[in-house]
């Protein structure tokens, strides 16, 4: 998904200050649908101005002047393509994943532990926008995206009960048996040592 595209799917729900745009990127549920950095926002705003797919237009509101961003129809011809358009996979980036991934016999299982806790803070925080978030009486939803706010909520909860199990396995002393055919995990630690030791 290009941040282009997305921006444009942004003004399609109503004409929209850069700030408005900004905004519907950096709310607490953001990263499970975007999932990219707006750094670059008013630029691509520019951009897509000069290329005719949006048009600014001055709004009055309390004696107070606003530019707003609308779709011509340049722009909404463009944003139909794209929505007709097979979706790209997702591109999945998880630190934490990570982490678990390289994670070794000397590390200390109680701090991955805390950031599992940790995570699970977070997402109960945004399970729970998501569901005040879909009967605020404010925010616009329609039926189709209530369908995408549904897999938000189910991804959510298989996240907090993965992390219940794997609490579990950490504090029970119950982690499942890994495979190295190859003894990797036994000379990675060989290689730590060695390195440390020469480090000295």
């Amino acid at each position: 998904m290009s941040i282009e595209h997305s921006i444009l799917a942004v003004i399609s729900f109503r004409p929209s200050t850069g700030y408005d745009i900004k905004a519907e990127f950096e709310h607490k549920a953001a990263g499970l649908f975007w999932g990219m950095s707006y750094g670059s926002l008013y630029p691509k705003l520019k951009k897509l101005e000069e290329q005719g797919y949006i048009i600014t237009i001055e709004s009055e509101a309390e004696g107070r002047k606003k530019k707003l961003y609308e779709l011509t129809g340049k722009g909404w011809t463009e944003l139909e393509s794209w929505l007709a358009r097979k979706p790209e996979s997702p591109n999945i980036k998880d630190e934490l994943f990570i982490k678990m991934a390289a994670w070794h016999n000397e590390m200390d299982l109680r701090l991955l532990a805390g950031h599992l806790k940790t995570r699970a803070l977070e997402s109960e925080e945004i399970l729970s926008f998501i569901k005040e978030w879909k009967q605020n009486n404010t925010s616009y939803i329609n039926g189709v995206g209530m369908l995408a706010m549904r897999y938000a909520e189910l991804k959510l909860e298989a996240e907090l009960q993965w992390i219940k199990e794997s609490l579990d396995s950490l504090e029970n002393d119950g982690l499942p048996e890994g495979q190295d055919p190859k003894k990797l995990g036994e000379k990675q630690m060989e290689r730590r040592k060695a390195a440390l030791k020469a480090d000295q």
